[in-house]
């Protein structure tokens, strides 16, 4: 497939509080497609673009029975748009599966279509042996020329190379109807019975009277270790949203320089930490000698192979004392103030190299 330096441009990341997936930008709504169960519980999301930047993503609409799901970003993305129609498939046709896995980086994955007639549920998948991985999901499964012919949604896990995809027939069907129910705001979920939009819980669809799961309008709760750093984190000036990672309990975002990550460790401490630099050739005794005083308390270096960080930790427990929260708060997201002042003066004062995922400051 010769375009796919162009076709890999409209694939996004999307990025929620307990999981990672893929979505592909179409002009012709607006907005990124994405499978439902990507997005499942959550109202707002990160969606990461090809060349980095993190974007805060509204859910607009759902379709729980295709699995498919719409996300705006609020404004047109100038990226290429990957349209998608209905085309003929068979057996042993080449097709790339776009996307995410794992949260890699952007990812290609070869194979042949192996059935176009896998059923499950009453929604009919495309089958295929090329490689869909958790993370995959909601990412284009597109032919030769770069066309999407559907969407990559889920694999047998027990099983090598099956793995099934959303026909582009599915969403066609839901762009036509996006496109007819003029969706510019809220969150709404299409009933599965009648396709009609609903915007807020009810028992029984308003346009077909079907009775509905109630959980189609749940959103996923925060735990209350989730609640502190989130708030935390939003009184800093930090997006929460935006710096989820996509694992439960764990947040990046940068200080200037420093990349910081948030997290727990075996359900008991609560870390905070940032890579500050490498280990540098000469001035190892000065250094040492610095890193080892303790300088900068609460916070302190550390070391894993030949990159330096400065951490923080605190027990789970201590979130108990209301008097402690303020302080763990502050001390929590002080890191990252600390740890872009830090790197600097360990780069200017010893030499030491830049940490690889450090933002090298003109």
């Amino acid at each position: 497939m010769e375009n796919i330096e162009h076709i890999k441009q409209s694939v996004v990341k999307i990025i929620c509080g307990v999981a990672t997936g893929s979505g592909f930008w179409n002009a012709d709504v607006g907005a990124i497609i994405t499978n439902h169960h990507v997005v499942d519980g959550e109202r707002q999301v990160a969606v990461e673009l090809p060349g980095g930047e993190k974007l805060l993503g509204t859910v607009l609409t759902v379709n729980p029975q295709k699995d498919i799901a719409f996300v705006s970003v609020g404004r047109a993305l100038e990226l290429p748009s990957l349209s998608v129609e209905d085309r003929p498939l068979k057996q042993q046709d080449p097709v790339y599966a776009l996307g995410y896995p794992y949260d890699l980086p952007f990812t290609v994955t070869r194979g042949i279509v192996s059935s176009t007639d896998h059923v499950d549920r009453e929604v009919r998948y495309i089958q295929t042996d090329a490689a869909i991985n958790p993370g995959n999901s909601g990412g284009p499964l597109v032919n030769e020329n770069g066309e999407v012919v559907g969407m990559n949604t889920m694999m047998y896990r027990d099983a090598q190379n099956i793995g099934f995809a959303l026909p582009a027939q599915y969403i066609a069907e839901e762009i036509a109807m996006f496109r007819e129910d003029g969706v510019t705001d809220g969150f709404h979920v299409r009933c599965p019975s009648c396709a009609g939009l609903l915007s807020e819980p009810v028992e029984y669809c308003e346009n077909c009277g079907v009775k509905l799961d109630p959980g189609l309008f749940e959103v996923r709760e925060l735990n209350f270790v989730e609640q502190f750093v989130e708030d935390r984190l939003a009184a800093a000036g930090i997006d929460p949203v935006l710096a989820r990672k996509g694992s439960a309990e764990f947040w990046t975002y940068y200080r200037g320089s420093s990349l910081v990550r948030v997290f727990t460790y075996r359900d008991a401490f609560l870390f905070s930490a940032a890579p500050l630099v490498k280990l540098p050739r000469k001035n190892l005794v000065e250094l040492y000698s610095y890193v080892l005083s303790d300088p900068v308390p609460p916070y302190q270096f550390t070391m894993s192979n030949d990159v330096i960080h400065l951490s923080y930790r605190t027990h789970l427990a201590d979130l108990d004392d209301p008097e402690a929260r303020d302080r763990i708060g502050d001390e929590l997201v002080g890191l990252g103030h600390k740890a872009d002042e830090l790197d600097n003066h360990l780069v200017e004062t010893f030499g030491c190299p830049w940490a690889t995922q450090s933002r090298q400051e003109a």
